[in-house]
């Protein structure tokens, strides 16, 4: 199996988890914490969709987030409580469905063009292709690294439904 092949697997699995546990909760439960400094939904997505937005520009395709909102969610950025300011869940969701979708055809449509190096620019794209030095380092380290949030998803979802009783 070719390694294009083995990411889009991974990123539609990602995909269809990340739609899953958030749909149906409301803006504010995208807010809801775990106890200790866990991330809550809203910047989990966000933090998503500009890794996936930095994966498309090392790939030679165009950006869709600003470069306030990349900052917002980058590694290592404030964690975001309701009432603070950040992107609206509506823009993130949009987010996350145009990244994957341009990540997937980018997959099935490229010849060889995970061999080549990031082609960003790593000063506008905080914590993107620093450390890597081709398109499949880097999307093994961020499909991995989306693969680890995904999963905070879940547990989220659970508390949002049950502070709903």
């Amino acid at each position: 199996m070719k390694q294009k092949d083995i990411f889009a697997i991974i990123l539609r699995r990602n995909q269809e988890s990340l739609l899953s546990a958030i749909e149906g909760l409301s803006h504010l439960e995208m807010f809801l914490q775990l106890p200790g400094e866990g991330n809550c939904t809203n910047w989990i997505l966000g933090h998503i969709a500009s890794y996936r937005d930095g994966m498309l520009v090392d790939s030679g395709l165009s950006s869709y987030m600003q470069p306030d909102e990349v900052q917002m969610y980058a590694g290592g950025s404030s964690p975001i409580k309701a009432g603070d300011i950040c992107v609206d869940c509506a823009r993130l969701t949009e987010l996350i469905d145009i990244t994957f979708s341009d990540l997937m055809y980018w997959l099935e449509n490229e010849n060889d063009g995970l061999r080549q190096a990031p082609v960003g620019n790593r000063k506008d794209n905080i914590g993107y292709s620093g450390v890597c030095s081709t398109l499949t380092e880097h999307f093994a380290q961020n499909i991995g690294h989306e693969s680890i949030h995904v999963g905070e998803l879940n547990p989220l979802r659970e508390l949002a439904l049950e502070r709903r009783k």
